[in-house]
């Protein structure tokens, strides 16, 4: 007689099945269920309990919702939104003050207008500033939360032709030149008290033959440079509302077209052309730095029995001489900065700079002026070249060549964008910093 054997007892512990989770529950009754098939809380991507149908995480804090966050625009078009809306309200407000009050009009009784207003009239200008500045302002508005679209590239376009392109004449350079060539006397003598203090070897290479030159002219031309003070200072106290509004058009016209620019970033085209900069910012860079040369070098003849573009003024007055001096080094500035772009010290502060020496350089730190530069020698090619083919081509020509805002302006730009790609290209996630910091100045 066979016995059959006894069977297999059961263990006393149940067995857990996928999705029911075996430990305490740490829901609530009425809540929707927070675990995963193991019975853990799932965490986002940045370590945080989950988000329920009500907004709120497990661990009781306020949330996002995916849905919200795919319709809301990232948070540096965000800022420029802003900013840009600020800008657009600012022009409606002046443009509503300029069609009320003729006489209150600054660009009506400059001494070079803009083209576009000698050509369409005040009225028609500063209706449609009117108009087109509102719609940038309640585009902005409805901007701030929602993804960004065709919709706002198009109305930034318009900021961009009309504050920037509208607005822009030949003063807007040589008002932007005349206050870098004011400032270099108190730049460069910053530059050689910080040599002096912290350059080490540049300390007696640069810094104290820079100190000694600038104390040597300050002594032996007092009474020229306070005639050059005495004729250029007022003209730009006289004129100091009318270089405010320049700059707000020219500051207005830029951010437009950084909105215009992040709202189509995603687009296959900007993509390709933002990796191109990248491979070409070298060449790029150094077109860029060449776009003041010429002025540089042309100004630098005033300083000899040759002057060009100075007449019998610049052989005449040796303050003139000393003022094309200033501007020629303003225009030497632009272009060390541009080669920064490429350099080490582009990317990391020199040792001899205060308190940030060492330290990677913010890229909005180089960003920021440079793409505004940018927009202002693109915004003033067009107005430029109207205004010296009214004195020929032979006139046309030699501004072309002098003030070569038509290259220099798009090269610069490019050459920031290659510089931005970059910078971001050598983040270390690992580091959670630049790359770059690690690199000697």
């Amino acid at each position: 007689m066979t016995t059959t054997p006894n069977p297999r007892p059961r263990p006393t512990t149940p067995r857990s099945r996928p999705g029911i989770t075996t430990g305490p529950r740490l829901h609530d009754t009425a809540g929707p269920r927070l675990h995963d098939a193991a019975g853990q809380h799932p965490h986002d991507a940045a370590g945080r309990r989950p988000l329920d149908t009500a907004g709120l995480r497990a661990d009781g804090t306020a949330g996002t919702r995916p849905d919200d966050a795919e319709r809301a625009a990232p948070r540096s078009l965000r800022i420029l939104l802003l900013l840009g809306t600020l800008t657009s309200l600012i022009s409606a407000a002046l443009g509503i003050r300029w069609l009320m009050a003729p006489d209150a009009a600054l660009f009506t009784a400059s001494a070079t207008p803009p083209p576009l207003l000698e050509l369409i009239g005040a009225g028609p200008l500063y209706t449609l500033q009117i108009v087109v500045a509102l719609l940038g302002a309640v585009v902005g508005v409805v901007g701030l939360s929602r993804r960004p679209g065709p919709a706002l590239a198009v109305v930034g376009g318009l900021q961009v032709a009309l504050f920037g392109l509208g607005f822009a004449s030949f003063m807007t350079l040589a008002q932007t030149g005349y206050l870098i060539a004011l400032s270099m006397p108190i730049l460069l003598s910053a530059v050689g008290v910080l040599l002096v203090l912290h350059g080490g070897r540049a300390r007696w290479v640069v810094g104290v033959p820079l100190l000694a030159l600038l104390i040597l002219g300050a002594v032996a031309g007092a009474g020229t440079i306070a005639h050059l003070a005495s004729m250029i200072l007022p003209s730009l106290l006289a004129t100091g509302p009318l270089i405010v509004a320049t700059a707000h058009f020219v500051v207005a016209g830029a951010l437009w077209a950084a909105i215009s620019l992040l709202a189509l970033r995603d687009t296959g085209t900007l993509r390709a052309l933002g990796a191109w900069t990248v491979r070409r910012r070298r060449i790029l860079t150094l077109i860029a730095a060449c776009g003041p040369l010429p002025y540089a070098l042309l100004r630098l003849t005033w300083l000899t029995p040759w002057p060009l573009l100075g007449g019998e003024m610049a052989a005449g007055d040796p303050s003139v001489r000393v003022w094309g001096l200033a501007l020629s080094t303003g225009a030497w500035l632009g272009v060390l900065l541009t080669i920064g772009l490429i350099r080490p010290w582009g990317e990391v502060f020199p040792r001899w700079f205060p308190a940030v020496g060492g330290r990677p350089v913010p890229v909005a730190f180089a960003a920021i002026p440079g793409f505004t530069v940018a927009a202002l020698l693109c915004f003033a090619a067009v107005p430029v070249m109207l205004s010296a083919s009214a004195l020929g081509l032979a006139t046309a020509l030699e501004f072309a060549l002098v003030f070569p805002c038509w290259l220099w302006g798009p090269a610069l730009a490019l050459a920031v964008w290659g510089y931005v790609g970059h910078r971001r290209s050598t983040i270390d996630p690992r580091a959670g910093g630049p790359a770059s910091a690690r690199m000697g100045a």
